[in-house]
């Protein structure tokens, strides 16, 4: 194994999760026992950092593994400015799933082995790759119905945080030199790049540790990585730079605004597809004017309904919040208050895609009055 150190500078108990060392021995016997197939790791549909970092973290495993037949896949689109930042910077290889893709993989299935990092399962909302994985690696608290598979789990932060702990603890190599060899390597070629990601990551999902499900095991994790990162790419990539749009649709939010302290709602328009990440990073900039704790941002992007949700306040569940203003099963949150929903247009699509001034006008405008009359309902409760 050319470039890799023969010695692991951290202690592997260092971020301290007892189950993880099992879990990593178990998985580099399964990787091994499967190593001349073809591995696909995958991520949910949007990948933030978090997902994105862990993606690259597995893609080590199997190289320190030996596997050289491996690809990271994502199905929707890599589109809010600090995600495309990082994909730049660190020059990551993940590729979009495509139709041609999956009638390669549908020919072939039996000797292809899935890894899934940062999603637990194709039947959740945020994936759409269809094909069952063999070994899971998350930390939400959803649980997989895929059977027979190794399931790498914690409640915790940030899904680098497991990816850190299992390279940490991956079985070393010996060589006919004598010499060892080890994953967790802060020399071998690419390795601070993806410390670097691995940092951003649990930086991002935890919102610098102020989430309800941070622990000391993710910041255990983060400490150890900052001691290895690329600092210059780290900061380029935490202060990313915002396009035009984003500052002229912050505006259109504020005109549009229907605030009654603690509550603030707001309508975009219609936005291009390439433009829907503005609606997360408007919802986190709103939710820092004084006195605001629940906010709702949302548009008509492409033949949809997209919205944020942010909830600081103790008076609503921010999953309910979701459910009762968009529908069940159109959304969801996560720790720490961050939500989100997309809801199909259905019947109206053609409308939204059309040309027609008027019409839209009235979609548009039928969409605000529902969705504004809803949040107003559910944050009266």
């Amino acid at each position: 194994m050319a470039n890799i150190e023969s010695k692991q500078i951290v202690d592997a108990s260092a971020v301290g999760n007892r189950k993880i060392k099992l879990k990593a021995e178990k998985l580099a016997e399964i990787l091994s026992e499967n190593k001349d197939k073809e591995f696909f790791i995958c991520t949910h549909d949007t990948p933030d950092p978090d997902a994105l970092a862990s993606a690259l973290a597995m893609s080590r495993i199997l190289t320190f593994l030996g596997i050289e037949m491996q690809k990271i896949y994502y199905a929707g689109k890599i589109s809010h400015p600090q995600n495309r930042a990082m994909s730049v910077s660190l020059n990551l290889p993940i590729k979009q799933w495509t139709p041609e893709i999956d009638k390669q993989v549908a020919a072939n299935e039996e000797n292809c082995f899935f890894i899934y990092v940062d999603v637990c399962g194709p039947e959740q909302r945020n994936m759409s790759i269809p094909y069952s994985p063999e070994v899971i690696v998350d930390h939400h608290k959803a649980t997989p119905t895929c059977k027979d598979i190794l399931f790498i789990h914690d409640e915790i932060g940030a899904c680098a945080t497991l990816m850190t702990d299992l390279m940490l603890n991956m079985p070393s190599k010996g060589e006919e030199d004598g010499a060892r060899y080890y994953c967790f390597d802060h020399e071998a070629d690419g390795v601070r790049e993806l410390f670097t990601a691995l940092a951003i990551g649990i930086k991002t999902d935890t919102v610098d540790f102020l989430t309800e499900n941070s622990t000391d095991y993710d910041y255990k994790a983060y400490k150890i990585l900052t001691r290895f990162m690329q600092t210059d790419k780290f900061h380029r990539i935490v202060n990313y730079e915002l396009p035009p749009y984003m500052f002229e649709y912050e505006k259109v939010a504020w005109e549009n605004k229907e605030m009654n302290n603690p509550h603030f709602i707001s309508g975009l328009g219609y936005l291009d597809e390439n433009r829907g990440d503005c609606i997360p990073y408007i919802a986190d900039r709103m939710m820092r004017l004084q006195g605001v704790q629940t906010v709702v941002i949302y548009a008509i992007v492409g033949d949809r309904v997209r919205a944020s949700v942010r909830n600081a306040s103790a008076a609503y569940d921010s999953e309910q919040l979701v459910s009762d203003i968009f529908g069940a099963g159109t959304g969801g949150s996560k720790p720490g208050g961050i939500g989100g929903a997309v809801v199909p247009l259905g019947l109206f699509e053609s409308i939204a895609n059309g040309d027609s001034k008027e019409e839209k006008a009235k979609l548009w405008e039928n969409v605000k009055s529902i969705v504004e009359s809803k949040f107003q309902k559910a944050t009266k409760k």
